[in-house]
């Protein structure tokens, strides 16, 4: 009985060990992960259809990004759209957004709006 009870201890500690691997813990996204995160969200905005004009970026620089949390890492970045478009030009005022590992292991961006 009590070797049952020491494999479930060292079951349970295996579990949470790998459970910490996954998700918005471990290493943060590179610059390159984290442009081509935020580009999807400006070209695929949740609940509407992709626009007739790709968004694209003429500079993208990633400054730095804070200790995980369960929503993922918050960095802050300088952007700078390709558009002459008003609208979108506000996507050059934002300075940090939230990036996190999907289902699949790629990093996505949580939209900023």
């Amino acid at each position: 009985m009590r070797a049952t009870y020491t494999h479930l201890a060292s079951a349970a500690a295996a579990v949470i060990g790998l459970c910490g691997c996954g998700g918005a813990s471990g290493q943060e996204p590179t610059e390159a992960q984290m442009k081509e995160a935020m580009l999807y969200v400006m070209n695929h905005p949740p609940g509407t259809t992709q626009p007739d004009a790709a968004i694209t970026m003429k500079f993208f620089k990633k400054q730095a990004c804070d200790k995980p949390t369960p929503q993922g890492f918050n960095c802050t970045f300088n952007v700078e759209v390709a558009s002459t478009d008003i609208g979108l030009g506000w996507y050059n005022n934002l300075q940090a957004g939230v990036f996190y590992k999907d289902d699949k292991g790629k990093w996505q961006m949580r939209p900023p709006f």
